[in-house]
């Protein structure tokens, strides 16, 4: 067991060493430079009450246990100490509560201070460190016990203001009481025994009677409200604290206790809470009016508005009826005590209605109540007005899809004869310039019957009259079918197209012809908007549960400011001076309602002007 190392020594000497270490009355803990314990000498065992053949006193010696890793030293603080100790540093370690239960062993917990003292050969190295503790514990215990009378002591002292009064250990009044029958005009005889409680008020006597005896059973700081009659006869709430004092065998001594008037505080408790109260009351109906305009605003017609209104009104104001009429007669504001009226006042000014509120469940009609109901009428006029804007733009929109559909059901009467006309024409002709223009007629004629072609099916798209006829697709016969159609303008505009098909064998439920005009259509569009001799891109490929065909090219672009309403009806971008670009800006509105038709969604994305645009469309895979 290392103890000592020197140079020169005996086995006199080493037992001479062994002897004053295991002899010695204050307990050393020997440690390796990295923190292992070496040996304990018997005052360590006393100290810890761990002794040598035990599993904790093994564990503690063995390479399981360093003392530069135990919990609680990092948790005190100590840990430093330690470091610096196996550093070679002389350390005194300040005193600290350790428990050697926490090494997982049933133990005592000591107060303990120490010296650490590095053991260094003649060349300097250290060699070993000796730990000595020194047990404070009952020093602690006592400086403990004297700090708690002197807790004791100082709420004595603040219990000491206003009332101050004593009694026996059993709670009796035996001593005189200046302070207390100055504030309530008791004498000293009628406060004897328990008449002091005679002071306080009737609804209080009872209760504080009850609680005081349980102090006094418990032997416990009692603590309490109540109110005392002051001399002039008013009742006022003090607040109490008496504290017992205890004699050496525990037992109550005495008890000295206070009594502060605080009935001012309650006052401004009591107005507090009530206009605590009065805010979050407040509070709640801002909310209903706040929760009645996103209802009376989410109403879309006249009679959901008049209903919502008369609902919010008969929660909000707390009646049984509440009714709104509609019309132009003038009405003002009629307020009695059973019954709440105010008009609905048009932004000109002009009277629109009236809400009537009546048989209101508790008390009368209030200011806060005409004020909140002539709030919810302007919310219900505006709303009432944005309604009939709402069905004049309604019926304006139904107006207009039935032109449109009138207009291309009129105009493609005459195409199907010019277009006859001009085929005889070209085929009868002999002269080659009545030929040319049988083809310009012809060509004219097919571009304009596909225009046509498209109102139609916007007008149909917009009544809702577009039935698809959905058949499970293999999506490479679709592109096939596209590509077909859009290579002439392709071709003509002399573009550059690339094709790259990353889907395998996907299928799609859905409408070959609509679907093909949805791709022709991106395609037409990047070929019209792309200058000659420009690039063409379509890619197929898997996207999640779908399909992703996407069209892009490297041509005008779009700016930003058009983007977001690129798929929109009659939106295009800007023609250019020969209009050889562009047409009705009706071909993207029909892409995404096709698309969204097929249970699909389509989007547009562009860097700018002159960065070129990608177009994709996501339809659910089979």
């Amino acid at each position: 067991m290392p103890l000592i190392h020197s140079k020169g020594t005996s086995a006199h000497d080493d037992m001479r060493f062994r002897e004053l270490f295991e002899q010695a009355r204050v307990s050393i803990q020997i440690l390796s430079p990295s923190g292992l314990t070496l040996c304990v000498n018997k005052a360590w065992e006393e100290l810890w009450h761990i002794r040598e053949g035990s599993e904790v006193y093994a564990y503690v010696l063995s390479e399981a246990y360093n003392i530069l890793h135990d919990p609680q030293l990092h948790a005190t603080g100590i840990a430093p100490y330690l470091e610096r100790a196996l550093a070679g540093e002389l350390v005194e370690i300040p005193a600290i509560r350790y428990d050697t239960a926490e090494l997982g062993y049933p133990g005592p917990a000591r107060w303990v201070t120490a010296r650490a003292h590095p053991i260094k050969d003649t060349d300097g190295r250290l060699l070993e460190v000796m730990l000595m503790h020194e047990d404070i514990t009952k020093r602690v215990e006592a400086e403990t016990a004297l700090r708690q009378r002197e807790e004791r002591f100082r709420s004595l002292v603040m219990a000491t203001t206003h009332m101050v009064w004593t009694t026996a250990g059993d709670g009796r009044v035996i001593d005189d009481m200046p302070s207390w029958r100055a504030y309530t005009g008791q004498s000293r005889e009628q406060t004897r025994d328990f008449g002091w409680l005679d002071a306080l008020h009737p609804d209080d006597r009872e209760h504080t009677s009850r609680k005081w005896n349980e102090c006094l059973a418990a032997k416990s700081v009692f603590v309490g409200d109540y109110r005392v009659r002051r001399a002039d006869g008013e009742y006022r709430w003090t607040a109490v604290k008496a504290v017992p004092i205890l004699n050496e065998d525990g037992e109550v001594r005495e008890w000295i206790g206070t009594n502060t008037d605080i009935d001012d505080a309650v006052a401004e408790r009591a107005e507090l809470a009530q206009r605590l109260h009065r805010e979050r009351r407040q509070s709640a109906l801002l909310a209903k009016v706040a929760r009645a305009s996103q209802n009376l605003h989410a109403a879309l017609s006249s009679e959901d508005i008049a209903d919502t209104l008369a609902l919010e009104v008969r929660d909000i104001l707390g009646v049984r009826h509440a009714e709104v009429k509609l019309g132009a007669e003038d009405a003002a504001v009629d307020f009695e005590r059973s019954r709440l009226s105010v008009p609905l006042v048009s932004r000109k000014g002009g009277r629109i209605g009236l809400i009537h509120a009546s048989d209101k469940i508790e008390g009368e009609f209030s200011d806060e109540d005409e004020a909140i109901l002539v709030q919810l009428a302007a919310i219900a006029a505006n709303g009432f007005e944005n309604a009939r804007l709402y069905a004049s733009l309604r019926e304006q929109d139904r107006r207009k899809d039935e032109f449109l559909a009138m207009l291309a059901h009129e105009l493609r009467n005459p195409l199907a004869p010019i277009s006859a006309a001009a085929e005889v024409l070209k085929l009868a002709a002999s002269d080659a310039y009545v030929r040319r223009s049988s083809e310009v007629i012809g060509r004219q004629v097919r571009h304009l019957t596909a225009l046509v072609d498209d109102l139609l099916d916007v007008s149909r798209v917009t009544r809702g009259l577009i039935e698809l006829d959905r058949k499970v697709l293999d999506i490479e016969s679709v592109v096939a079918s596209a590509i077909e159609q859009a290579r002439p303008l392709l071709e003509t505009r002399r573009h550059r197209f690339e094709l790259a098909l990353e889907a395998g064998a996907a299928r799609v439920l859905g409408d070959a012809t609509r679907l093909v005009q949805v791709l022709t259509n991106l395609l037409n569009n990047a070929a019209k908007y792309t200058p000659p001799g420009g690039h063409v891109r379509l890619t197929v490929a898997r996207a999640g549960s779908g399909i992703n065909l996407q069209v892009s090219d490297d041509g005008i672009g779009i700016e930003p400011g058009l983007l977001p309403h690129v798929f929109d009806l009659f939106t295009q971008a800007e023609r250019t001076p020969d209009r050889s670009q562009g047409g009705l800006g009706i071909g993207l509105a029909l892409v995404r309602n096709m698309v969204a038709l097929h249970g699909g969604d389509v989007e547009a994305r562009s860097a700018g002007a002159g960065q070129g645009s990608t177009f994709t469309v996501w339809l659910p895979a089979v």
